[in-house]
């Protein structure tokens, strides 16, 4: 029976199921959000009227401001399709350096095709 120390003088693990509990709990707040980033990316790219194809969470070295991101932001990237198939990918920004933006929480869109 392992225990451990942590703000008390002894707790102990008497069942593996606390464990197991924890595990399952950790992995629905991992599966919650997903699901929380594809409805929100979803309603974005319903409102530019295009389909969204797939996402993916950006890479700390991807994307606008690489290298220099905050935790307070999110960056995926993302692939369209609009009306006519035509298939487009982007980097969309969640959120600013400093962690608020005034109204909406979309605060960058960076096509491919529109690089110079």
């Amino acid at each position: 029976m392992p225990s451990f120390q942590f703000l008390s003088p002894s707790i102990s693990i008497s069942h593996p199921w606390i464990l197991i509990g924890l595990a399952l709990f950790f992995f629905a707040l991992l599966k919650i959000r997903r699901a929380y980033w594809n409805r929100r990316i979803t309603q974005w790219a319903e409102n530019q009227h295009l389909k969204l194809v797939r996402f993916r969470r950006g890479r700390f070295y991807e994307g606008p401001s690489a290298w220099m991101r905050s935790r307070n932001q999110h960056v995926f990237r993302v692939a369209t399709q609009n009306v006519e198939g035509r298939e487009r990918s982007c980097w969309i920004v969640f959120g600013t350096y400093w962690g608020f933006t005034w109204g909406s929480p979309l605060s960058k869109v960076v096509w491919d095709d529109e690089k110079v």
